[in-house]
């Protein structure tokens, strides 16, 4: 065997057969083919540092036998060169220092001092990850002398990379970009290939300009960095992650979430696949930031916990475990947990002072000076942030220079010192202006026009909070859908303040944009930029993903049948339902929350992966203007309505083709609140009744009961606005808080139900009106196209026998076949549904308040949950009647944003859906429906088809054996949001054309 077949045998070996071969035939090599084995194994030792390390740890060990088999002091401590290495690259670098010591001696011993000076670069760094910068520096000055005098130029710019990295540790910045600069020197001077050390020196120095907050030169640098690596291929793939890392903590603290979400999961993939488990918990606790900011503390919490647990269990260094920590106690802070915020900083701080980690000690005071605040503590709190403002101030650490500045002026605002407070605001701002920090920039504005209107500069704080929502849009413009609803959690003040200046001013529409601006702001954004958030396998790692959601799905869909005791309704296996039985219910749920938690994960990860190119830019936010154009495009006879709660007040705004007024109730919602829970009583009474023979008598009593709440409804919620109530023909309701759980359409003006006077419908904001207008017109048809509707009836195998009657009845009217029974599957929706001009499903629904994504129509085949409908295709669809229990209910989360299984379907395309407020019983149901399609197909608006059927079936009851019948519960629950219009060509009703010819203008 020759000496190169012995070295690629030896690459591929075990084990156990590599030091078989080399007792085999290291006795028979002549020096020359022994010396060209020996750096032949160097050289892939090193080679695979990144790629393979384990091979490159195996790799030294036939060095260190190769020693020891020939008596060679200079083979043996080339052994010892590339274990100490190997075990470097492991993070193992406290076993990596006694070998690099140990080869250094020999190479001294040996008279090869540059061999010395080279073992010095990788005990450098084994150094500072240890913290022990003494050392280091000690080690970086006599090895750059000697590679100097020989003219190892190369060798003379990684010593000054080791330079620059520990003065960057030290918080010396200047001083590492000196030494980053002269590295990068040292290598162009060099006549060999430098292009991979060039690029790591520009990668470390984007570090050092990032920590100045020099954002937009630290970006540059690592992108040129990147594209080194990326055209070295999967060699280089770790390197390619690191500079991705590190893009992507820039992007974190510019306020760029989701850009930096993205970027952090492709790293944590990357260094899992390689068993890099540190950089991969590294990752993740760097990612809390993001995860903070977005409001999702419980969430960043149980991750950096974990981070936390995995820093104890290694031998990693200390600064890593800190962070952690540190990471943890601004979720607890978060999370109002003060003491054991406490104690994690506490923690923190003693790990950090024993290393002498002198930037990472003044983050981790401001972590303590940003939990004194929160627990009330200003005078602690000002001690602690004024002493880490001169330590960043001189190391010149801006971003959090100007984070400090912030929470000084906050204190200051507190202890009413106002002109402080709006000094270091300004100081603050400068610095997020200059260095794009999105979300510092926002707060300093909020802060700055809350001071100017405690001195009482109106017009300049309306400038403020005009600047600080701006912002707000320019941060949420980059996120993904979830993202923007738990982003704006926790910013409504902001938008009530801009809201009650704007009334101050006498700027009625101005005061409405931004109440606009702050309600189902996430379903209007993606509605109105029409983004795309479907789910399709891009590339092979979303492919993957995709099948991982596919299994999850199945995994929630079956735990989730044993939560709610529907796993007798499932087509299962002798053995999934022996699984089933054996499985306790209290376990079942905690595997379906589980299941859960990571199918949300894993859809913010296909989102992040599909818009990666809309997240890099800010979308076009739309301005002042589209509230105020909506004017002179409603009808003369529509009036909307659109609430909102502050504090203890009431505002209607009343849109009308004249313009905007408003009507101020003081002090009423706690009256609402007491009202609305009442109602919820009552409608909860009588559904316990269905089907029971005191039905008839309990409904009686509770009927005049429910009366008296409506009135008093009615008396606060559409009295005051009378006048514009009583000229109109058709009510459009826009509702907010607990107000969109109520049946406007149901209030009892003492006489008559307000749907008995006009139509009602509703939107989730008003400016989504004329997308769904729009949508409506789009798809408006001919009568005949109605055969091709999409009718689905499940009846739970018998709980509910209407569903399936009610779905014939529908199909009949519409001349279309009706898909019932096994047939009625979320499949054939998901097939049928883009060419449908209508959906109508009869079935059972489940509201989740706990988790509203996963909301949903139990179908043949399995539920259909919220995060399903958002990747229908309903772009043809005129109308999607949703005839199930509590399809209409929502959670709302942000400022406003209504969350539940109606937004799914309004994202899907659907022009308007007709869904439910509470569990509906299935006898009524099929009869009111069966009247609005009647209506409907006589040419009428949605709307009136609608009204006029709750006003025939109201009639009807009242006539009836049975008037306990007409109590609302049994009608009131159906009601229309989105395209009031009709559902055939306009044409056949005058009003129709009319309104229609208006809205084109």
């Amino acid at each position: 065997m020759t000496t190169q077949e012995l070295a690629a045998t030896l690459l591929k070996a075990s084990e156990e057969q590599g030091p078989k071969l080399l007792h085999l035939y290291v006795p028979h090599l002549t020096a020359a083919e022994l010396n060209m084995l020996v750096h032949r194994l160097k050289r892939e030792a090193d080679r695979y540092w990144n790629s393979n390390v384990e091979l490159s740890f195996r790799l030294s060990g036939y060095l260190l036998l190769i020693g020891e088999l020939t008596k060679d002091s200079y083979y043996h401590a080339l052994g010892l060169w590339a274990r100490g290495d190997a075990l470097r690259r492991m993070e193992r670098d406290q076993e990596a220092l006694p070998f690099l010591d140990a080869a250094g001696e020999d190479f001294l011993a040996l008279g090869d001092e540059v061999s010395w000076a080279r073992t010095r670069i990788g005990r450098i760094n084994a150094c500072l990850h240890l913290n022990r910068m003494t050392e280091a520096l000690r080690d970086v000055a006599a090895a750059r002398d000697i590679f100097v005098r020989h003219g190892k130029l190369v060798r003379a710019g990684q010593i000054d990379v080791n330079a620059a990295i520990i003065n960057f540790e030290l918080g010396q910045y200047d001083a590492a970009l000196r030494a980053f600069d002269r590295a990068i020197e040292t290598y162009q001077m060099c006549n060999e290939d430098v292009e991979l050390y060039i690029a790591r020196a520009r990668g470390n120095k984007a570090l050092a300009l990032a920590a100045q907050g020099r954002f937009r030169e630290a970006v540059e640098m690592h992108k040129q960095a990147r594209a080194t690596f990326e055209r070295y291929g999967q060699s280089e793939e770790i390197s390619l992650a690191r500079e991705d890392l590190n893009i992507a903590e820039i992007y974190a603290a510019q306020g760029h979430y989701s850009q930096a979400l993205l970027l952090y999961n492709q790293c944590r993939e990357t260094f899992e696949r390689h068993q890099m488990l540190e950089s991969r918990a590294e990752a993740t606790h760097q990612m809390c930031v993001c995860l903070l900011r977005l409001n999702r503390s419980r969430e960043a919490y149980e991750l950096a916990a974990e981070v936390v647990a995995f820093f104890r269990a290694t031998s990693a260094q200390r600064d890593n475990l800190a962070r952690a920590l540190m990471r943890q106690a601004s979720a607890a802070i978060l999370m109002r947990r003060h003491q054991e915020a406490d104690e994690l900083l506490r923690e923190a701080s003693d790990l950090l002072a024993e290393g002498g980690f002198v930037r990472l000690s003044a983050l981790a005071r401001l972590r303590r000076a940003d939990l004194y605040y929160a627990n009330g503590e200003l005078e602690k709190s000002l001690r602690e942030v004024e002493y880490v403002a001169d330590i960043f101030a001189d190391q010149e650490d801006l971003p959090n220079l100007a984070w400090s500045m912030l929470l000084q002026a906050y204190i200051a605002e507190a202890q009413r010192q106002l002109h402080t407070a709006e000094r270091l605001s300004h100081y603050a701002l400068d610095i997020a202006m200059a260095q794009e920090m999105l979300e510092l920039r926002y707060l300093c504005y909020d802060l700055l026009g809350h001071l100017a209107e405690l001195h009482g500069a109106i017009d300049q704080a309306m400038q403020y909070y005009d600047r600080a929502i701006q912002g707000i849009d320019e941060v949420q413009s980059r996120l993904v859908l979830e993202e923007r609803v738990s982003f704006l959690e926790g910013k409504g003040e902001l938008y009530r303040r801009a809201m009650l200046l704007a009334l101050q001013g006498q700027d009625v529409p101005r005061a409405l944009t931004y109440i606009e601006k702050a309600k189902s702001r996430t379903l209007g954004d993606y509605l109105r930029n029409t983004i795309d958030i479907k789910f399709t396998a891009r590339d092979r790692l979303s492919g993957r993903l995709l099948e991982d959601l596919e299994r999850l799905r199945e995994e929630q869909a079956w735990y989730s049948s044993i939560v709610y005791g529907t796993e007798g309704d499932v087509n299962l296996s002798d053995t999934a339902i022996h699984r089933i039985q054996s499985i306790d219910p209290a376990q079942a749920r905690k595997e379906m929350l589980q299941r859960e938690r990571r199918i949300e994960h894993l859809l913010e990860q296909v989102q992040l992966r599909s818009m990666s190119d809309v997240i890099a830019q800010p979308q076009k936010q739309w301005t002042n203007s589209l509230v105020t154009q909506l004017g002179p495009r409603i009808h003369s006879q529509t009036l909307i309505l659109e609430y909102y709660l502050a504090g203890q007040d009431l505002y209607i705004f009343c849109l009308t083709r004249e313009g905007i007024v408003v009507r101020c109730l003081p002090g009423v919602v706690t009256r609402l609140e007491r009202l609305l829970a009442l109602l919820r009583t009552n409608f909860d009474l009588v559904a316990r009744t269905v089907g029971t023979p005191e039905q008839a008598s309990v409904c009686e009593e509770l009927q005049e009961n429910c009366l008296g709440l409506l009135q008093r409804l009615y008396d606060i919620l559409l009295h005051p606005v009378e006048g514009a109530l009583a000229a109109c023909r058709h009510l459009v309701v826009v509702p907010y808080g607990m107000l969109h759980y109520l049946p406007f359409h149901a209030l009892l003006d003492g006489k008559r139900f307000v749907v008995e006077r006009v139509e009602v419908s509703y939107l989730p904001s008003v400016s989504l009106w004329d997308v769904c207008r729009q949508r409506g017109l789009n798809t408006q048809m001919r009568l005949e196209t109605l055969t091709s509707a999409l009718v689905l009836g499940f009846s739970e195998n018998g709980w509910l026998p209407q569903a399936v009657h009610e779905a014939e009845v529908v199909a009949q009217l519409l001349g279309a076949q009706p898909a019932v029974h096994e047939q009625a599957t979320t499949t054939l929706l998901q097939q049928r549904g883009a060419k449908s001009p209508l959906v109508h499903i009869a079935a059972h629904g489940l509201f989740r308040l706990d988790a509203p994504n996963f909301s949903s129509i139990r179908l043949a085949d399995r539920h259909l949950s919220t995060i399903e409908v958002f990747n229908l295709d309903l772009s043809s669809c005129s109308l999607v009647v949703l005839s199930a229990c509590e399809t209409g209910r929502a959670v709302i989360g942000g400022v406003d944003e209504v969350i539940g299984l109606g937004r799914g379907f309004l994202y899907a395309g659907a022009a308007s859906l007709l869904p439910t407020f509470w569990k509906v019983e299935d006898v009524s149901s099929a009869e009111l429906m069966e009247l609005f399609y009647r209506v409907l197909l006589r040419g009428e608006r949605k709307v009136s088809a609608l009204a006029q059927a709750q006003r025939d079936f109201i009639t009807q009851m009242r006539a009836s054996e049975r008037p306990y019948r007409a109590h609302p519960y049994f009608w009131a629950a159906f009601h229309l949001i989105g395209d009031a219009g009709p559902l055939v060509s306009p044409g056949m009703v005058e009003w129709d054309r009319q309104e229609s010819s208006l809205s084109e203008r």
